[in-house]
């Protein structure tokens, strides 16, 4: 099984980022730790990094399109697989318009996962817009009832180097962030940030006063497997809705916009 997991960023060897090249490490590391035995996966970037993408929306325009272009190699290349490890779940529709192997979203995956292990959910996120847009993506995804109001962190990329400098001191603000969602009811949390994500997983923060830390990169590999399992079964995506793919003339028309 062939897993490839699409950044919504430049790599490090694209962009020559040091928190970028310490992130993609951290994530490599913690894939090996649980991927099933025989999984292969590669980590795809998008090229440059648009300006603000964590901010404002015209940057983040720009990433849905390289990531729909850059996941769309994909198949061709023999993957059975595609996970958008981006945290706005970019290319929701699209790529599952386009190809006819399964695709899973890192928010997506990791706020259900979450309400299977707490009867409400937060979202602590790296910076404001990061925590309110995670928290929109799980009322579209249904989950309004059980979103507890989230926190953030207010960091920005500069801090994100800091952070292995002076873990004690984020991963304090971390739980800090917690304890407030706790107070509100929060059971689970998701932290929207992946660099973020990567550093507390460096640093072995389980659980905030015995409220467990979802982390996106193994609830959409787990869901990956899961999916790619029942597609084995003759068990996939729906053909009518929203998740609808189109014929193999109009895909094969709609995937030339993109190359």
């Amino acid at each position: 099984m062939k897993l490839w997991l699409q950044s919504g960023s430049g790599l490090s060897a694209d962009i020559g980022t040091a928190y970028g090249s310490r992130y993609e490490q951290s994530l490599e590391r913690r894939l090996k730790t649980v991927v099933r035995p025989g999984m292969e996966f590669g980590i795809f970037g998008i090229g440059a990094t648009p300006f603000g993408k964590d901010r404002f929306h015209a940057a983040r325009h720009k990433v849905v399109t390289g990531v729909i272009e850059s996941a769309l190699r994909a198949e061709g290349q023999g993957y059975d697989a595609v996970a958008v490890l981006n945290t706005f779940d970019h290319g929701y529709y699209e790529l599952r318009e386009l190809l006819g192997i399964p695709v899973v979203f890192i928010t997506e995956s990791t706020l259900y996962l979450a309400c299977q292990l707490a009867a409400n959910v937060a979202v602590i996120g790296h910076n404001k817009q990061i925590q309110v847009q995670v928290e929109e993506l799980g009322r579209r995804y249904g989950l309004a009832a059980r979103m507890v109001a989230g926190e953030s962190l207010d960091l920005t990329y500069d801090d994100f180097p800091k952070m292995y400098e002076e873990p004690e001191t984020y991963v304090k603000r971390v739980q800090g962030a917690a304890r407030k969602a706790i107070a509100r009811g929060a059971g689970a949390f998701l932290v929207a940030g992946n660099p973020l994500n990567m550093f507390l997983v460096d640093q072995g923060l389980g659980d905030v006063n015995g409220a467990p830390v979802v982390y996106g990169c193994v609830a959409t590999v787990k869901t990956v497997e899961m999916l790619v399992d029942m597609h084995a079964l003759g068990i996939d995506r729906g053909k009518t809705g929203l998740f609808a793919a189109p014929g193999d003339e109009d895909r094969l028309r709609l995937r030339a916009l993109f190359e």
